[in-house]
């Protein structure tokens, strides 16, 4: 089972929402959220956990705590037992997914234009040819571009591993003798969002969570 949740930032938090939601989380976090000077960015981030208490709630993991959260060489997140998450969150969406048995990885991303040209050297040269001959240039660069990421975090390197390396096949993707399957999470128009995990026919629990 993975579950999956996201929250859609529709206005900004009030702020006696804000500080209610802070309190449910440690200390630590506070401090952290707290710290960072773009109100978005303390909103993204705060939700991003609210949701993964959320999920771990849901899940019937109520002994596990933030507190309890460690980090891999590579700054990944995860709990001990085998319990992975991962967080993402870009435009208007934040996005949070957790299983007990699976390796899992997300990533969310605002479509925007960007100069793509600046990107090349992120892709195999098959891969540039068919952002460049599809009909949407734009669309197509940033759903080669969320499928790698989420590889990346699934994996827990993030960018460490050059993403020219990572090569895509019918949303597969072998890596040291490992298979890992993509698959897409509908958000809307604006906005891509995919799930990479080591399961080809993974079982979802989306969750609707009210904050």
């Amino acid at each position: 089972m993975i579950y999956l949740s996201y929250y859609n930032f529709k206005s900004n938090l009030p702020n006696e929402r804000f500080s209610d939601l802070l309190m449910e989380l440690p200390v630590f976090m506070q401090n952290k959220i707290n710290s960072f000077r773009n109100r978005k960015d303390a909103e993204r981030s705060l939700m991003g956990n609210i949701i993964l208490v959320r999920l771990l709630a849901y899940a019937g993991l109520t002994s596990y705590s933030l507190n309890q959260v460690r980090y891999t060489e590579y700054n990944k997140p995860f709990f001990d037992d085998s319990i992975s998450y991962n967080i993402s969150h870009s435009g208007d969406y934040v996005v949070c997914t957790l299983s007990k048995v699976h390796e899992v990885g997300i990533d969310v991303e605002e479509i925007r234009e960007i100069p793509m040209d600046d990107f090349t050297g992120l892709f195999s040269r098959v891969e540039w040819d068919e952002v460049l001959n599809s009909e949407s240039k734009l669309q197509a660069f940033y759903t080669l571009w969320t499928k790698k990421e989420a590889f990346l975090k699934a994996i827990g390197c993030g960018l460490n591993q050059p993403l020219n390396e990572v090569v895509i096949e019918n949303n597969t993707i072998i890596w040291k003798n490992k298979q890992w399957f993509l698959h897409e999470i509908t958000l809307d128009k604006n906005h891509l969002a995919w799930l990479c995990c080591s399961n080809s026919s993974p079982v979802f629990s989306i969750i609707d969570i009210s904050v």
